[in-house]
């Protein structure tokens, strides 16, 4: 038998170096994710700490416009439009041309920016009035005021944001993965010190979080200053490269504004219940974005350039076979997540953030309560993450949006029918996973038309996730029946909940070996050996 020609090797030798840097990078997201995740999660701790329960809705809400300013005019625009772009340029040898477009579109974008800031600082007290109109009027106000102090940080935000779009294009993975961190630690930083039941003490925590922000931006510019060097300021609108960027990134700034959109219609129902709901919410969000910003933001994010170059190169085999292996990749780890969050609802939220007297058994309650409506969202934001990269990775991004408008509807209508049905907090959770179905199979449904690209054996690997998941859910009620715990001291309120997760990881991993899942061995060879090996010697 002929050996292979020396073309034929050395295609697969650079496919296999490719796989082994998209592997060794998703490793290095995943780190720097759940690094900014935990500092990011210390922070609800902190508030519980720092304030008291009317402060502490007052600092939540603080954030719900300023957020959604920044998801409309940034969220996904820098990574899910300037990214693939410039993928797609480098691949495709127009990288000059291309950033000429880049250029113009920055340069608009921050003055659009500038603008929606000072909008915000003159009328932020009428917007959060309008918003928040079943809220106390004394945390309407508070939280209109601090939020002056958090506008400002949407420009550093916008700027920081930029850097790290580019340099994923360039797949610059390291250095972008650590910057959330600095962010999020600067945050805690400000709380602890200046965070207090004060107006004063609000405001000051505020300018502390904006200042947070003018320093991750600062550690993002000095990361990219050799990437970030193309950028020549320029208004020219007539530029072609500009255009087509410009029709790209529109739907995607709509469509990324939806999840905050959702989270603000939320916030307004939750306000006619009492004990904190603000707070709760947020604290139930925090929770399940854990997995789910953590495992799928960082394989989707690693994902998104090299797809939109594989699609550049009109490789659609191998831009399937990514886009199915990051699907599975995500879902085998945030499946369990889901089936903890679910059965030690209440354990988890009372071990994350009862710290002191201040959150209360009902804080508790109220909380593990949205996160029960929460937990089927960890699994299909998931994969509306990862397709929705894959729609802006091939330049399609008018349908995402549509579908997200669709669930932003659909969300609206469940939470005022199940209100008047079932007038539970729980309501207002399940109605927004509910709507993340919808997405999730209008995006699938469309993204499959395309048959080439499609990603495949997924039904398999779903069924089989079931079983290992209800095999998994099985085993934790049974040692929570058999075994009724109720540690009062926290060392024990912790060792007990990560001793039931760390039985919950090996039940469902024992079942997916049994079931020969491929998904376990892809993990195992390509994160656990490679993170704890060194590559071996040609």
């Amino acid at each position: 038998m002929s050996n292979p020609p020396a073309k034929q090797l050395k295609s697969q030798d650079s496919s296999s170096k490719k796989t082994k840097s998209i592997a060794f990078s998703t490793i290095i997201m995943i780190i720097g994710l759940f690094l900014s995740k935990g500092s990011g999660f210390l922070r609800d701790i902190l508030v519980s700490h720092s304030f008291n329960e009317t402060y502490r809705d007052a600092f939540t809400g603080a954030f719900l416009i300023p957020d959604f300013f920044f998801a409309l005019l940034v969220g996904g625009s820098i990574q899910s439009a300037i990214t693939p772009t410039l993928s797609r340029a480098i691949e495709n040898k127009t990288e000059r041309k291309t950033w000429k477009g880049v250029s113009i579109f920055i340069s608009w974008m921050t003055i659009v920016v500038l603008v929606f800031v000072v909008f915000g600082e003159i009328f932020s007290n009428p917007l959060y009035k309008i918003f928040n109109q079943n809220d106390s009027e004394e945390v309407v106000h508070l939280a209109g005021n601090m939020a002056r102090t958090l506008y400002p940080q949407i420009f550093f935000m916008m700027l920081a944001a930029l850097c790290i779009g580019i340099l994923n294009a360039y797949k610059k993975f390291g250095s972008t993965a650590f910057g959330p961190t600095i962010y999020n630690i600067c945050v805690l930083l400000s709380i602890g010190l200046l965070g207090g039941s004060t107006e004063d003490a609000l405001i000051r925590t505020g300018l502390g979080i904006m200042a947070s922000a003018l320093i991750y931006f600062v550690f993002q510019l000095f990361m990219g200053k050799k990437e970030i060097s193309h950028f020549k300021p320029s208004l020219d609108t007539s530029n072609q490269e500009f255009r087509s960027l410009f029709k790209l990134a529109v739907p995607i700034l709509i469509s990324a504004s939806v999840v905050q959109l959702n989270m603000l219609i939320l916030n307004s129902f939750a306000t006619r219940f009492q004990g904190g709901p603000l707070f709760a919410l947020r604290n139930a969000g925090t929770l399940w974005q854990l997995p789910y910003g953590i495992f799928a933001v960082g394989i989707g994010n690693v994902m998104l350039p090299s797809l939109a170059s594989l699609f550049a190169a009109k490789e659609y085999r191998k831009a399937s076979d990514l886009l199915s292996q990051s699907i599975k990749n995500a879902l085998f780890l945030t499946i369990p997540c889901a089936g903890i969050f679910l059965i030690l609802r209440s354990d988890l939220v009372r071990a994350a953030f009862k710290w002191s007297d201040g959150y209360t058994e009902e804080n508790v309650k109220l909380a593990a309560l949205f996160l029960t409506g929460y937990c089927l969202s960890i699994v299909t934001q998931s994969i509306i993450f990862i397709i929705n990269q894959a729609f802006y990775a091939i330049g399609k991004t008018r349908f995402p949006l549509f579908a997200g408008i669709v669930s932003m509807i659909v969300n609206t209508v469940l939470c005022v029918v199940l209100l008047k049905v079932y007038y539970n907090p729980l309501s207002l959770t399940i109605a927004y996973s509910a709507s993340c179905v919808v997405r999730l199979i209008l995006l699938a449904v469309v993204y499959s038309k395309n048959k080439a690209l499609a990603p495949r054996k997924i039904r398999v690997f779903i069924v089989k996730s079931v079983i290992c998941l209800i095999a998994m859910i099985g085993v934790l009620f049974l040692i929570d029946l058999i075994v009724p715990l109720n540690p009062g001291r926290k060392l024990f309120q912790l060792a007990w909940l990560g001793a039931r997760c760390v039985v919950g990881f090996v039940v469902y991993f024992v079942v997916a070996f049994l079931l020969k899942m491929e998904e376990l061995k892809v993990a195992y060879e390509k994160y656990v050996l490679r993170f704890f090996r060194k590559k071996k010697k040609a």
